[in-house]
């Protein structure tokens, strides 16, 4: 998956073999097949099983040892639920920022508004033109699997949602950002500049902040999550005139934030 992202791949489809490998460990990765997936299944749908496999191995949460068995070697607390296995996804998956899955997730964060006129994402020939022109990944690859396998983990990561009807993009890393805070290294009520604020974010946080720093603006998934955050009163956006940098948030004349913020506290409510 972080190589090689295939569709067939989903975070509910690894999360569930997680938990069978945490059950049976160690166990033969033939028999771990037979107790995922019929034998009475045809063959494309057994055949699935190997890249959810790759997937959980490529997160490191098992291996196989010198008996061609699958052993669980993660943290029984990162699989506990589907949220602490969400935010454990969030610290591991953006470490190496030449994968396929980096590239194309950072892609789509850092496209701001520039998709709505373009359609569904899985169908628009715009659409894989754009990634393929700003990634450099092959355009076959990217229809055939790269944009179909990375949208489940889009809503899965927190990172936007896709509209069911018409499969447009819509960015807000409300629960994404949320994880990066914890996993990060903050003071509850001390007030950070932007930069400051960036900084002690996990570096996973990465993916989100393409030229960030070079224009000091955020981006329309990062703009939309603080300001929902600062709504919620998890964090406070402030605005001071005296500050050395102003930074941009992605326009919003509906917010009382519409651009313009200098400082962010982290209040008790982020978790």
């Amino acid at each position: 998956m972080l190589n090689n992202v295939k569709k067939e791949a989903t975070p509910e489809r690894i999360y569930s073999l997680i938990k069978a490998i945490e059950d049976k460990s160690p166990i033969l990765k033939s028999n771990l097949s037979s107790i995922l997936i019929s034998e009475n299944l045809n063959k494309s749908k057994t055949a699935n099983f190997g890249s959810i496999l790759e997937g959980v191995l490529e997160l490191r949460l098992a291996e196989l040892n010198e008996n061609n068995e699958v052993v669980f070697c993660g943290n029984n607390s990162a699989v506990k639920t589907m949220d602490s296995f969400r935010r454990y996804c969030n610290e591991m998956l953006f470490i190496d920022h030449t994968t396929a899955f980096y590239k194309t997730m950072s892609c789509i964060l850092s496209s701001d508004d520039k998709w709505f006129e373009y359609g569904s994402v899985t169908t628009s020939n715009e659409i894989n033109r754009y990634i393929y022109e700003e990634t450099g990944l092959q355009s076959l690859k990217l229809e055939k699997d790269i944009i179909l396998g990375v949208r489940f983990w889009f809503g899965f990561l927190g990172m936007g949602f896709f509209n069911e009807n018409s499969m447009v993009f819509l960015p807000n890393m409300y629960t994404a950002l949320k994880d990066f805070i914890v996993l990060g290294n903050f003071e509850k009520n001390k007030e950070y500049s932007v930069e400051e604020f960036l900084d002690n974010l996990h570096s996973s946080s990465a993916v989100a902040l393409k030229n960030a720093r070079e224009t000091l603006t955020l981006n329309l998934a990062m703009s939309n999550a603080l300001r929902l955050l600062h709504d919620n009163k998890e964090i406070e956006l402030k605005k001071n005139l005296d500050s050395e940098k102003t930074w941009h948030l992605f326009p919003n004349d509906e917010h009382e934030f519409t651009s313009d913020i200098t400082h962010i506290i982290i209040k008790k409510a982020v978790k």
